[in-house]
């Protein structure tokens, strides 16, 4: 790996031209698949390369999984984008009774743009792991899987989540605007998920999402470092 020249993508390209990138400047290489460390750029005629420095493969983050009805697509990017930043290491949107009559809501057509908006969004922020985006799913489909760890159903009448976590899969279930139906909550329960509550207010599914995503960090970092 270190020594190796590596062509850039289209953004990527774009982005050196932007900041006026020069030949021969240091720059920090990531993947998003747990590959960090620094570059050296080349050119090679009107293309860039990147030659490795160094490099090292950090290990996977704790598994934090967003289940989140698929609503309006552009308040979900923006989403998704900050939950990267919050250590989220899976997205799910979910198809929802509610959710499917939002004629703007984000569709399967549109999840390889905001896998690579997520990875743009990785690379900015410094981590080392880009989120895994999974297609649209039907709730019933979602719950229907056996519960890997920790649940929470986002629920302004839940309970305060707990004020340290260990390192425990941990799954949030965010739904639309509306809310879940009775049907969808008692699936939900029934598959082992339980009410926690992530503000005073009832909040759009876009803030719920990243409540969630930092009390659990918070919770994590609390529970194995005091």
């Amino acid at each position: 790996m270190v020594g190796q020249r590596t062509s850039l993508d289209e953004s990527e390209t774009h982005h050196l031209r932007v900041r006026r990138a020069r030949e021969h400047e240091v720059v920090e290489v990531l993947d998003g698949a747990g590959l960090t460390g620094t570059g050296r750029l080349a050119r090679a005629g009107t293309e860039w390369l990147v030659e490795i420095q160094s490099a090292e493969r950090r290990p996977a983050q704790p598994e934090l999984t967003l289940a989140v009805a698929a609503g309006d697509r552009d308040r979900f990017t923006w989403m998704a984008e900050k939950a990267v930043e919050l250590g989220v290491t899976r997205i799910v949107p979910l198809e929802t009774a509610r959710s499917a009559a939002v004629a703007t809501r984000l569709k399967a057509a549109r999840t390889e743009k905001l896998r690579r908006t997520m990875l743009e969004a990785t690379k900015q922020c410094g981590a080392a792991w880009a989120p895994e985006l999974s297609p649209p799913v039907p709730l019933p489909e979602f719950t229907a899987k056996p519960l890997s760890g920790v649940g929470w159903l986002a629920d302004p009448s839940g309970e305060v989540p707990a004020a340290a976590l260990d390192l425990t899969p941990l799954t949030v279930l965010v739904g639309p605007e509306g809310g879940f139906t009775p049907e969808e909550l008692a699936t939900i329960l029934s598959a082992g998920y339980r009410s926690v509550r992530l503000g005073a207010q009832t909040l759009r599914f876009e803030t719920a999402a990243l409540a969630a995503a930092a009390v659990a960090a918070a919770a994590r970092m609390r529970g194995n470092h005091g």
